[in-house]
């Protein structure tokens, strides 16, 4: 099972602001003097979000949910005692208001509340209601606070998945350049898969981190202008993946080495240097090498008919193989216009 990106390692951001967070609420709730003060810090985990954007939008539901849980709490306790069956039905009754509600996010904030009232209820019901809720506040107000004052820098992580991302897709441009040179020692197309696959899983994860920063804009626009940007570019690379894999699927069908071969791997060549510049921010001969293109198109145009099937059937495969490193490169442009 593999784990969420932002809980991986054990100084992962979020690790380290909830664990902030959670002595944080334990300390100001130590101040109230009341049995059961120590859920606060429980409080405190469940309300820490991955963005302040999140943290802003469920605190109102949790404040609720957890004033629900206080009060009927306290409530059950005052009419009923405090017997084990009862304490189940509680909890069965606010599964069923959350789920009526549609507050799926919050029972358990409310279920947690709702025990620890009903098991420290001590006979007064308003001065033990108001110190509950008390406990409740702290532990969100916390939460909130820590989110505030300890911006997660997913920005860095999103780029660094980008370079990754980036630097396998070309790696897989140059295994192919390798492979017209080698057609007798071809890479396993299982391994060529794999390697596809590992650079989607990077723009995925990327994607989770530009949609956190976008989340978080209201408060860092600049960012968030940024995030969006990075979206826009991860989709193009989901595009440069989906031509690499088209690419190998063109290129298992080369068996025999024909004339095409060496300007398609210059075309190779020029696609890789453009990617580097493009990535990095540097400026690239556009006009140089559309030109360049177009002198290619017209080799292609003049090249002698196949004599036999093999031919026809592998300059075919190739023709395929050159469309689809021109569309990769189309796609290129558009990223470099993005990323201006």
């Amino acid at each position: 099972m593999s784990m969420n990106p932002l809980w991986q390692g054990w100084f992962g951001a979020r690790v380290v602001k909830t664990s902030i967070a959670a002595g944080l609420a334990l300390y100001f709730a130590s101040f109230l003097n009341t049995p059961g003060y120590t859920y606060s810090a429980l409080v405190a985990v469940l309300a820490t979000q991955k963005s302040l954007a999140r943290s802003f939008g469920l605190a109102k539901y949790q404040v609720l949910s957890a004033l629900i849980g206080t009060f009927s709490g306290n409530l059950v306790a005052w009419k009923f005692g405090s017997h084990p069956l009862i304490a189940g039905l509680l909890v069965y009754a606010l599964f069923v208001i959350h789920l009526r509600l549609g507050w799926k996010d919050t029972i358990f904030m409310s279920i947690v509340t709702a025990i620890n009232s009903f098991s420290t209820f001590g006979g007064e019901l308003i001065v033990h209601s108001s110190k509950q809720v008390a406990i409740i506040l702290i532990g969100i107000a916390s939460s909130i606070v820590v989110n505030l004052l300890s911006v997660p820098r997913y920005d860095e992580k999103l780029e660094d998945l980008i370079d990754r991302a980036e630097g396998m897709l070309r790696s897989l441009v140059y295994l192919m350049h390798h492979n017209l040179s080698h057609l007798d020692q071809k890479f396993p197309q299982e391994g060529y898969e794999k390697q596809v696959a590992e650079v989607r899983k990077y723009i995925a994860e990327a994607r989770h981190y530009a949609g956190l920063i976008f989340e978080d804009q209201w408060i860092y626009n600049r960012k968030g202008r940024e995030a969006q940007k990075a979206v826009q570019t991860l989709e193009q690379m989901e595009l440069l993946a989906t031509h690499i894999a088209s690419l190998y699927k063109f290129l298992g069908r080369v068996d025999i080495w024909l004339e095409p071969i060496p300007k398609i791997q210059r075309l190779m060549e020029i696609v890789m240097q453009v990617q580097v510049r493009t990535f990095r921010k540097r400026p690239v001969p556009e006009r140089l090498v559309d030109k360049a293109i177009q002198n290619m198109d017209c080799r292609f145009e003049q090249m002698d008919l196949p004599k036999t099937r093999l031919e026809f059937m592998t300059r075919s495969a190739l023709y395929h193989l050159y469309n689809d490193l021109k569309t990769y490169y189309e796609d290129l442009k558009v990223i470099r216009r993005m990323r201006k």
